[in-house]
């Protein structure tokens, strides 16, 4: 989609600085553009039902708040790209927020050039992860809040915390059950972690079940 173009834009976080500062860098890339903001999960969802959008920009805090709100809009919309803005890098809930079907997800620290890259791709339909997620990695983070793990690497944990099997978890990813286990073990090291149970205190600190 053009810049020239008109585009609607809602924006969600109840920060009144971060909807501010997303108007002000977007209008210079798309001046046409229609905004439209909430401050709350409910007041996203009136807005979501009440009209369609071109995009809508969810802000999910450190703790994984953020991510029923996006389920619930790609129900709601599944014809809606999210473009989801995590409050660090994580790449568990980079993860889990593309599962639940974002179009795309970038970290707080973002530049302004990461910002209009990955709006257009989103707007153009495309899936795009930022520079700054964990997902891709940033060596401005430190290793041990930002850990490297692979999309791979972040479905097998994620479905382990959720209490899948290795068997159930190989047949979903129709992967074999050594791969499987060789990404289990690749993840448990970058994340630290000694135990299913840490994993699963791990997810369900930051809220991913």
């Amino acid at each position: 989609m053009q810049p020239a173009q008109k585009v609607s834009i809602l924006i969600v976080d109840r920060r009144l600085l971060v909807r501010e500062g997303l108007k002000q860098i977007l209008l210079s890339e798309y001046p046409h553009v229609v905004f439209r903001e909430a401050r709350s999960s409910e007041e996203a969802l009136a807005r979501v039902s009440g009209r369609l959008w071109n995009l809508v920009i969810l802000g999910i805090t450190a703790a994984g708040e953020g991510l029923s709100v996006l389920q619930k809009i790609c129900v709601q919309r599944p014809e809606t790209p999210i473009l989801v803005l995590g409050a660090y890098p994580d790449a568990l809930i980079a993860a889990r927020a593309l599962q639940f079907g974002a179009a795309g997800y970038l970290s707080d620290g973002f530049s302004r050039a990461d910002l209009a890259k990955v709006v257009a791709a989103v707007l153009e339909g495309k899936r795009h992860i930022g520079p700054s997620s964990a997902m891709g990695g940033d060596d401005r983070t430190p290793k041990a809040s930002q850990p490297d793990l692979s999309a791979q690497e972040s479905k097998v944990l994620l479905a382990i915390a959720a209490g899948k099997r290795t068997g159930e978890i190989a047949t979903e990813m129709k992967l074999s059950h050594k791969t499987v286990s060789t990404y289990k073990l690749r993840g448990f090291h970058k994340l630290g972690l000694k135990s299913t149970a840490d994993l699963v205190r791990y997810a369900m600190k930051n809220k991913l079940m």
